[in-house]
C-alpha cells in the first residue's frame, strides 16, 4: 500500500511538472531578455517573439531535455520560423554559464543598416555551424561556415557577389581563425579573419575586380589606393562584437 501511495505521488508530481506553462518562465529570464505571448509547457513551448536587448526573433520554439537536469545543465532544440531568421539549433548551458552550441542551420535575411551589413546594402547570412561555444559573453570556439550571398549596395549601386567564411576546430586558448573568399562574382577575394576571446577581431585581405566587374564597382575599389601588381587592393577592418 505504501509503496503504491509514493509511486502515485511521483506520477502526479511529474505529470504537474510536465504540464507547467511557458509562463512561468519569465521571472527566470534576465532582465534583458524578454518573451511576448508565452504557450506551451516549460518543456516544450513557444514565444511568439523573443527580445534580447534590441535583437528580437519572432515564432521561437523550443523542447528541453529532461536527462541533461541531471547533469545540473539545461539543454533544448530550438527552432525560429520568423520569415527572416529561419533557424534550428541545439543548446545546452551549463552551471558556469558556458553556452555550448551545435548543429546551427539559419538563414537570415539582413536588410541594410543591421547585421555585419553595412547601411545601404543587403544580402542573406547562411549559418552553417557545427559547434560552438560562447564563454563569459563571448565566442571561444567555432567550427562551420557562414555564407553572405548576394551582397549589394545601394551607393553607388552594384552587385557585390557571394562570400563564404570557413571556421576550423582550433585551440581554444588562441585566436579563432576563419578564412574569408568569395564564391563567384564580379569580385575575387580572399582574406583571414581573428577572432579574440575578448570579443575584438581584426579582417585583413585583398580584393581584386573581375572582368565582369561594372564601372561603379571597378570606381568603387579605387577607394582602397593603388593595386599591386597583381592587380590586387588589401583592405583590413578591425573592432569589437
Amino acid at each position: 500500500m505504501r509503496t503504491a501511495l509514493i509511486l502515485a505521488v511521483a506520477v502526479f508530481l511529474v505529470t504537474l511538472l510536465v504540464r507547467l506553462p511557458a509562463q512561468l518562465l519569465l521571472p527566470l529570464l534576465p532582465a534583458e531578455v524578454t518573451c511576448a505571448a508565452p504557450a506551451g509547457t516549460i518543456w516544450r513551448g513557444r514565444c511568439e517573439q523573443l527580445r534580447v536587448g534590441t535583437w528580437s526573433v519572432g515564432q521561437l520554439s523550443w523542447s528541453l531535455h529532461p536527462v541533461a537536469l541531471l547533469r545540473l545543465r539545461v539543454a533544448a532544440d530550438v527552432a525560429s520560423q520568423d520569415p527572416a531568421v529561419r533557424a534550428q539549433a541545439q543548446l545546452e548551458l551549463a552551471r558556469n554559464g558556458d553556452l555550448m552550441i551545435s548543429a546551427l542551420a539559419a538563414t537570415i535575411a539582413v536588410p541594410g543598416g543591421s547585421g555585419p551589413v553595412a547601411a545601404g546594402a543587403s544580402g542573406t547570412l547562411l549559418l552553417a555551424i557545427d559547434s560552438a561555444r560562447v564563454q563569459r559573453g563571448h565566442l571561444v570556439a567555432v567550427q562551420g561556415k557562414v555564407d553572405l550571398q548576394q551582397l549589394r549596395i545601394e551607393n553607388p549601386a552594384a552587385d557585390l557577389g557571394s562570400f563564404e567564411l570557413k571556421f576550423a576546430p582550433a585551440n581554444e586558448s588562441g585566436p579563432i581563425m576563419g578564412q574569408l573568399s568569395d564564391t563567384g562574382g564580379p569580385l575575387s577575394v580572399v582574406g583571414l579573419l581573428q577572432l579574440s576571446p575578448s570579443g575584438s577581431y581584426d579582417l585583413e585581405g585583398s580584393i581584386a575586380p573581375r572582368a565582369n566587374a561594372g564601372a561603379n564597382l571597378t570606381q568603387l575599389l579605387q577607394l582602397l589606393g593603388p593595386p599591386d601588381p597583381q592587380g590586387r587592393r588589401a583592405f583590413s577592418l578591425a573592432g569589437s562584437l
